[in-house]
């Protein structure tokens, strides 16, 4: 279970940062914070930051915590997701909260 979690968790990190990278920057180089990326990804902050050490894409540099993402790991990413059969496309999904004051009397 643990190495399922670590598995979604590195490519919906991956995912999102490439989104983000493919989005037009007003600024070079593009900045984008842990919160904002938490934000995006709808994840805890300790988790993203476990995955991006697990990923060795945060590094320590004059003073403050950067993430560098290289071709190669882009490559290896976009090689894995398109091995993948099955993509929930966001758009199709419905949910409604159970309505409680329906339910029948026991």
């Amino acid at each position: 279970a643990v190495v399922q979690r670590r598995v979604r968790g590195s490519n919906a990190v991956l995912e999102g940062l490439i989104q983000f990278m493919d989005e037009p920057a007003p600024e070079k180089p593009p900045s984008l914070t842990i919160m904002e990326l938490c934000d995006r990804l709808c994840m805890k902050k300790e988790d993203v930051i476990s995955t991006l050490q697990h990923l060795s894409l945060i590094h320590y540099y004059k003073g403050q915590y950067v993430i560098c993402l290289n071709n190669e790991i882009l490559e290896q990413h976009r090689k894995s997701m398109s091995r993948k059969k099955v993509r929930i496309d966001g758009k199709f999904l419905r949910w409604q909260p159970k309505d409680w004051s329906k339910r029948g009397k026991w």
